[in-house]
């Protein structure tokens, strides 16, 4: 609960901090040339030239495909000279999975958060880019292991419950990603990116290491991944 709450309490601050940024820095221009079809065309470039919220689309699928595991994301991010977007991701990671080796069962469910920013090298101002950027993600989360088969010792033959609950941990990754995006319609916009993950921190209970840590995806050094979304201009 109180990771949910503390969800929620960011998602708010960066909602009023997004606002503030527009509001001071959308009066400053500055000029562009972009040459098209061998004419040089000028055009007003903003240094804050708008601010983009959306959603990853795939996430949202693979729950209701009812996969082992999934994540529903959402994001902000700042349009800044139509070259540089600062962005920021946050969402709730969950899984529901069943070892075939060890016949244990494996929970979590828990926000996790993603800062960083993407550098489009397109030229032309028409809303489709190609991005290329980095991000910093983290997550605290408690998760659960049980099994309805007791544990042996394979020396001394005793047998013990599996019955973990509450086992707190917390993982901090970075990211490099490519993606694509074009202007679908007016202020809609879809894109797609792929995503590699490296572990940067992990601290996991005494009892054993996650199957899976929300917003990296499934436990190693690193990770592969990839999003479709959906994204508004505001």
């Amino acid at each position: 609960m109180m990771a949910l709450r503390t969800f929620k309490y960011i998602s708010v601050r960066l909602s009023s901090i997004l606002l503030a940024l527009c509001l001071s820095l959308s009066s400053h221009t500055v000029s562009a040339q972009e040459i098209q079809f061998g004419e040089k065309e000028q055009k007003s470039v903003h240094l804050i030239d708008g601010i983009a919220v959306g959603a990853d689309i795939l996430g949202f699928g693979l729950k209701a495909m009812g996969s082992d595991w999934s994540q529903m994301e959402v994001m902000a991010r700042i349009n800044m000279l139509d070259k540089y977007f600062p962005i920021f991701e946050m969402g709730i990671g969950e899984a529901d999975h069943e070892g075939v080796d060890l016949d244990n069962h494996f929970t979590v469910r828990a926000p996790y958060f993603r800062i960083g920013a993407d550098y489009n090298f397109t030229k032309k101002h028409n809303g489709n880019r190609l991005f290329l950027g980095l991000r910093y993600g983290f997550s605290f989360f408690n998760y659960n292991i049980d099994s309805p088969t007791p544990l042996e010792d394979p020396i001394w033959g005793a047998k013990q419950e599996v019955n973990f609950s509450d086992l707190s941990g917390n993982s901090h990754w970075a990211e490099l990603v490519f993606g694509l995006e074009t202007r679908l319609w007016s202020i809609v916009h879809l894109g797609w990116d792929v995503r590699m993950k490296l572990r940067i921190v992990e601290n996991p209970h005494s009892i054993g290491s996650p199957w899976y840590v929300p917003g990296f995806g499934l436990n190693d050094t690193t990770s592969w991944g990839g999003s479709f979304k959906v994204l508004f201009d505001i």
